[in-house]
């Protein structure tokens, strides 16, 4: 299922390679969320400020269950290196393959998002839509499987999810 589904996306059209390309940079390290978690945390008071620190606790959480415990665990080879397919441009993504840690930080960050800042569907579903074309991309571009971004995904969610959960309204100046 992975390699047909692999493949039907890899064989969309080639106009898409500069789209993909750009939704994978923007994903890098956190992406947008890393930008807006550190701005909410220095430049903004209460919930506004603890919003920023769920989503860097989300992407913390990220790093340590992705980089530090999955892929050395995991050792899954990636698409491209498998089948020779790929529009990678710029580094060759090194490691395991699973899971994808754009897609699993994308998606800690915007259900972070979700939980602390959305107030309407519009501003839940622009974060939801960031991080599927993010995970999207990665799949694009061949260096995940689309398993990966699943679970990237789901993972993701779940840690989006804890890092809100656990971190008091009361954090950092929030009300309470």
């Amino acid at each position: 299922m992975d390699i047909a589904l692999l493949r039907a996306l890899h064989g969309m059209p080639p106009w898409l390679a500069p789209v993909a390309l750009a939704f994978s940079f923007l994903g890098d390290f956190g992406g947008i969320f890393l930008l807006i978690g550190l701005y909410l945390l220095v430049f903004r008071r209460g919930e506004r400020r603890r919003a920023g620190a769920v989503i860097l606790a989300a992407l913390i959480l990220v790093l340590i269950a992705v980089d530090l415990v999955l892929k050395p665990l995991v050792h899954r080879p990636r698409p491209f290196a498998v089948l020779g397919m790929g529009v990678l441009t710029g580094p060759v993504p090194q490691g395991s393959s699973f899971p994808s840690g754009h897609a699993t930080a994308a998606f800690a960050g915007a259900v972070a998002w979700i939980r602390t800042l959305a107030q309407g569907w519009r501003s839940r579903l622009v974060p939801l839509l960031y991080a599927a074309l993010v995970g999207w991309s990665r799949i694009y571009l061949g260096a995940h499987w689309p398993s990966d971004v699943l679970a990237g995904a789901l993972l993701g969610a779940l840690l989006g999810y804890l890092a809100e959960r656990y971190i008091p309204s009361s954090f950092l100046g929030g009300a309470s």
